[in-house]
């Protein structure tokens, strides 16, 4: 074992799924080059399967909108000091914060000014709302890995180290999505339509997004009696939240609850309504027609509109800088529109076929060797080489 390799130690902390998904990546990358690294801090399963010490829960992070995080406050800020703490300790060659950029920016700063390397990987959305946020920031980092084309540009008006590194996603999904085989492994008939709900990946947004989903394929369940319904649930929680909306709403519907598996319901499914987020992108690549919708606390709602950039919300729209799927945002997510955008694409093969035109461009524009590309920078910004 090479002794200089066997000392390398990375840091990397990422908040939620899609994050963790990342780290994965990153971590592979890495492990290329240095195979006998060692892979500290906070992640999720996939990040751990490929050998990261997970120090503490990664679902503690997971808290979406701005009023929801001051309930987890006191505890989010001590796992904080603990997690700086113990990295000022180890003084990791380089510590990478994925997304979550409320917790990872503070973090980044701490352990910037103790001397250590730090990244960023997905550089928060300065194009949605916030440019100036930029000049703090660059205070916190010594490199940014984004994941759009055209996020570069931004950064560096602000003389901030950057690197596209395209979408990982886009190299995990199929060339040829394969419904077939995908409704087999699922358990789902093949000669009927299929429909995925995606209400998201943490509670809040389940909380609030399962209800009208659920209500909502029961008025599509009138046109359409022979539609099957598939929702993946993220974890047992998830699950329980979703089973409640299902007893209350839905009871008599074709309705099946899947563990996980994500991606497997997408290339299952002909169309579907999704939350806005990472799997409105996942959905694209997967070349699957979607409704877009999300619903927040109304305080985070208010702030956030008033601090709003881009005319969009989901990312398929935000890349083709057009209203390609249709997005119900706030008080327009209701079983009645929702019912109404989704029947609509379910009839209308021109509106499909834009979105799935759209999505074909997307899909070339990030598909990259994004662990080698986001490896390289880090090892670069990290000056290991």
């Amino acid at each position: 074992m090479n002794d200089r390799q066997s000392q390398i130690v990375f840091a990397l902390v990422a908040g939620e799924k899609s994050g963790d998904l990342l780290g994965a990546d990153l971590i592979r990358g890495l492990k290329a080059r240095y195979p006998h690294a060692r892979f500290v801090g906070i992640g999720g399963e996939n990040m751990q399967v490929e050998g990261l010490e997970s120090w503490f829960e990664m679902e503690q992070l997971s808290v979406m909108g701005l009023f929801e995080v001051l309930k987890y406050l006191p505890k989010l800020l001590r796992l904080r000091k603990r997690l700086i703490k113990k990295l000022r300790e180890i003084k990791p060659h380089a510590f990478i914060g994925i997304d979550a950029p409320d917790f990872n920016f503070y973090v980044e700063r701490q352990l910037k000014q103790a001397g250590i390397k730090t990244i960023h990987y997905v550089g928060p959305s300065v194009w949605a709302w916030r440019e100036n946020r930029l000049e703090k920031i660059k205070k916190s980092v010594d490199g940014v890995l984004v994941l759009f084309p055209f996020e570069p540009t931004i950064y560096d008006r602000y003389q901030i180290p950057v690197k596209f590194v395209g979408h990982p996603l886009a190299n995990q999904v199929p060339d040829e999505p394969n419904s077939v085989q995908a409704r087999q492994t699922l358990g789902l008939a093949l000669d009927m339509p299929v429909t995925a709900l995606l209400p998201g990946s943490r509670m809040s947004e389940i909380d609030r997004m399962a209800d009208p989903y659920i209500q909502a394929a029961k008025k599509i369940a009138l046109i359409h009696p022979n539609m099957q319904f598939v929702i993946p649930c993220v974890h047992q929680a998830a699950r329980a939240r979703i089973e409640e909306s299902v007893k209350r709403y839905g009871a008599k519907l074709s309705i099946k609850l899947i563990d996980q598996q994500s991606q497997t319901v997408m290339e299952a499914c002909d169309q579907m309504i999704v939350t806005s987020g990472t799997a409105t992108l996942q959905a694209a690549l997967m070349m699957r027609p979607m409704v877009i919708a999300i619903k927040v606390h109304p305080v985070s709602y208010w702030i956030m509109k008033r601090l709003a950039i881009s005319k969009w919300i989901g990312l398929p729209n935000i890349l083709a800088q057009q209203d390609v799927a249709v997005e119900l945002i706030q008080h327009e997510v209701t079983p009645d529109k929702l019912a109404l955008e989704l029947g609509r694409l379910i009839l209308d093969k021109s509106r499909r076929e834009t979105q799935l035109k759209a999505f074909r461009v997307q899909r070339s524009a990030l598909k990259q060797d994004s662990a080698s590309l986001a490896a390289q920078a880090v090892i670069d910004w990290a000056e290991l080489n």
